[in-house]
């Protein structure tokens, strides 16, 4: 009998050749970090439950519900513990090999631990006097029969598909973290994953398997020429005071430090204003020169900053060396796969996409993690992780440098200090700025920027609007109802056209214009008073003479901070305030409420100064030295670590917590809007991944309780997609909007309220 891995109409692919170009390219991938043994023994195996009749019963259309991934996974760890010779000395390694064996087409899951060495049901064959066996998969075990393994061994050391691992460039286990340890299966996992599907495209594409080993090369020496005519062109580096003179001291901190320094973990504390979005690039470009790493992520806060900066990118390095991954407009297809594998020499992406990658488990998303390994990861304005876990994420970028030659950046002006978390005082980051506190100092003289707060008695809207007589004002809230609420007082006070609420009920594309309206009121001295939540905090350049910010946790109040007289041209006033209004709704969340308290009472005790960065020092020790919920990764994290559990790890690791994310296709444009809704409703409104690609730049999103759900009910219609695995229709968490008024062209998305509002 001949065993096929795929069939096309005109041809088959013979499991072997699967079998052999899969563990070719695992081995290929895995290679930057000195896991190649591992991962081609993964790819030798991984389909070997194709040589099975009930398995070319489904290639033939006869038979259903079969799992052939489990009989690679079951050979090697029963080969490995019980065979005559000593194919690999470490049992950790031989439990990574067969659970992304098992896992291949699902997510990431099986036992890390010494339990398995003694538990006689783990990866254990199927008791064939049962007429099937149903796996973890929740499918028909392929292997049917004790005569059918018998000749899966003969077919097994005819092609020599078991190799010796001399484990010469593995790490020592015994010697790993738990974190390392899990990371360093979710590496081999990916190598696996990205090597059956890369050499399934080929066979399916009729092009040699060996095309994906080629890569699209980061050149620093041209990359750092370009950003460095690119600075020129703009002028940048032709002075030595101002603000300007002190762009360029961070600028050449940070040149120097990435020409100097071997692959670790760092970080750039430097004030907003600064100059840090093109700082960070120049160290990791010069990083990537020195070190020989590969590839360049810039890992981004917010969708919302993600086009901003991508596009900057792009204009000084050109398209072909930039790939905005989380773009919110459609990506073409010829670019496609390098969005899927993260293979370019550099990648803008959310804090969300990345982490939830690095800690993640499904197969298709954890096809790209490989490619993070050899390479330079900056994160700008990496403040923004949630507390809940903070450990568990520090503790895996922690293992990159030490085990897959990864730079890690951390790039802020509110740096938190990781080490007062008790979970986290053995965590070591250097700092690349030579002197931070005179920077601070000096910074502070040159912007000068006069700061009060009145944190004891709550302010009213209308005194709000009363506290400074200049035609440009900043007002910033924590939730999208108050800026609202704002944003309506300013109107009838200064006229509509003077006035722009920026928060997240606007569409990427409304947000855009906004911004650019605002820029342009500004530089020409007209009136412009802006009511705004968070999402003016981080990569938005404006610049306002004064501004206000309702009290929110300190690293918030810095970046709106960073907001008022950025360029040092006058003297520019900022002042903080709380609310009357500030009932259950007045917070994004409890830990950011918590978070205002602790800012409210450093306030109170000492004052507020936004230069001076012991005040940041202090604000998280007060956060991380309070209750166990602040100082520790939520319980369902802090078990999976325990327990090796990568499945429960990326069950819980979500950046985004409580609510589910809503996505709303809007009229902001109606022409563009009105073709998508026509081109929906003639599919019954049945949308496909390139549509939601193509609406994105008027999509508003938002997460979502029962009663939002409610709303969106009564005035929007769900949308639906086809499923993947069996081509039906259901329903997914996608709304168009049928009642147009519900969109303004100033407020955006219009939602039911009471005090404070929803916030999205």
């Amino acid at each position: 009998m001949e065993y096929f891995s795929h069939t096309r109409a005109d041809k088959n692919e013979y499991l072997i050749d699967h079998l052999k170009n899969t563990g070719d390219l695992a081995s290929f991938f895995a290679s930057s970090f000195g896991g190649s043994e591992i991962a081609e023994q993964a790819g030798l195996l991984h389909d070997l439950g194709k040589h099975t009749e009930k398995f070319q019963g489904v290639l033939a259309g006869i038979v259903h519900g079969i799992d052939h991934s489990a009989v690679g996974a079951e050979y090697y760890w029963n080969t490995a513990s019980y065979g005559d010779e000593e194919i690999i000395n470490d049992p950790f390694f031989a439990q990574i090999i067969c659970n992304s064996i098992q896992s291949h087409h699902s997510d990431l899951h099986g036992e890390l631990t010494d339990r398995a060495l003694d538990d006689e049901e783990y990866m254990a064959y199927p008791d064939f006097s049962e007429k099937k066996t149903i796996t973890d998969n929740h499918k028909e075990n392929a292997l049917a029969s004790e005569k059918e393994l018998n000749q899966i061994t003969d077919y097994v050391r005819e092609n020599n598909l078991i190799k010796i691992i001399s484990g010469k460039k593995l790490p020592n286990s015994d010697e790993m973290l738990p974190e390392a340890k899990m990371l360093y299966e979710r590496m081999i996992y990916s190598c696996l994953v990205d090597a059956d599907y890369s050499s399934t495209a080929a066979f399916y594409d009729d092009i040699d398997y060996s095309a994906y080993k080629e890569e699209k090369k980061l050149n620093p020496n041209d990359l750092l020429k370009k950003l460095d005519d690119y600075r020129d062109y703009k002028g940048y580096g032709r002075s030595d005071s101002g603000l300007n003179g002190l762009r360029d001291k961070v600028y050449s901190s940070c040149a120097k430090a990435g020409s100097e320094l071997p692959t670790g973990l760092y970080t750039l504390t430097a004030p907003t204003g600064t100059g840090k979005t093109h700082a960070l690039i120049k160290f990791a470009l010069e990083q990537a020169k020195r070190n020989g790493q590969k590839r360049i992520f810039v890992v981004l806060p917010y969708l919302s900053i993600i086009e901003q900066n991508a596009s900057e990118y792009c204009d000084i390095f050109g398209k072909e060396n930039c790939l905005e991954q989380d773009s919110q407009s459609e990506i073409p297809e010829e670019i496609k796969l390098y969005s899927d594998r993260w293979d370019y020499p550099i990648i803008v992406t959310t804090s969300v996409s990345f982490f939830e990658t690095l800690c993640g488990g499904a197969a298709p998303k954890e096809r790209k993690l490989h490619n993070i390994s050899n390479s330079v990861i900056v994160f700008d304005e990496a403040q923004t992780l949630p507390s809940y876990l903070l450990d568990v994420t520090m503790k895996s970028l922690e293992a990159l440098p030490e085990y897959f030659n990864t730079t890690v950046l951390l790039s802020t002006a509110t740096q938190p200090d990781y080490r007062l978390r008790s979970n986290l005082n053995d965590l070591c980051f250097t700092e690349i700025i030579p002197n931070v506190h005179d920077l601070y100092k000096e910074y502070g003289k040159i912007r000068k920027l006069i700061v009060s707060s009145e944190v004891k008695k709550p302010s009213t809207y209308e005194e709000l609007a009363d506290i400074y007589d200049l035609d440009q004002q900043l007002f910033v809230f924590n939730t999208t109802g108050k800026a609202l609420k704002m944003f309506k007082l300013l109107k009838e006070k200064y006229g509509e056209e003077n006035c722009f609420l920026l928060s997240s009920a606007l569409c990427s594309e409304h947000k855009s214009d906004t911004i650019r309206a605002i820029r342009e009121r500004i530089s020409k001295g007209l009136s412009c008073f802006v009511s705004a939540t968070q999402c003016i905090e981080a990569g938005v350049d404006l610049d306002f003479p004064v501004g206000m910010r309702e009290c929110a946790p300190l690293p918030s109040i810095i970046q709106t901070a960073g907001r008022i007289n950025r360029n040092g041209n006058t003297i520019g006033k900022f002042h903080v305030f709380v609310l009357e209004d500030n009932g259950k709704n007045g917070y994004p969340g409890i830990t950011y409420r918590n978070e205002s308290f602790v800012t409210r009472n450093i306030i109170e005790k000492s004052g507020l100064d936004t230069n001076d960065n012991s005040l940041i020092t202090d604000y998280y020790r007060e956060i991380y030295s309070g209750d166990a919920e602040e100082n520790s990764d939520k319980s369902e994290i802090t078990e999976a670590i325990e327990e090796l559990d990568t499945h429960k790890l990326y069950e819980n690791y979500k950046l985004i917590e409580d609510n589910e994310e809503l996505n709303v296709i809007v009229p902001y444009k109606r022409k563009e809007f009105e073709q998508i809704h026509q081109q929906l409703s003639f599919q019954n409104y049945c949308i496909t991944k390139s549509e939601m690609k193509e609406s994105r730049v008027m999509t508003v999103r938002l997460y979502g309780n029962k009663k939002i759900h409610e709303y969106l009910g009564r005035h929007c219609r769900r949308l639906s997609a086809k499923s993947s695995d069996t081509g039906n229709e259901i329903g997914i968490n996608w709304y168009i909007v049928e009642d147009v008024d519900i969109y303004d062209l100033k407020e955006g998305l219009i939602k039911e309220e009471k005090e404070g509002g929803f916030v999205f």
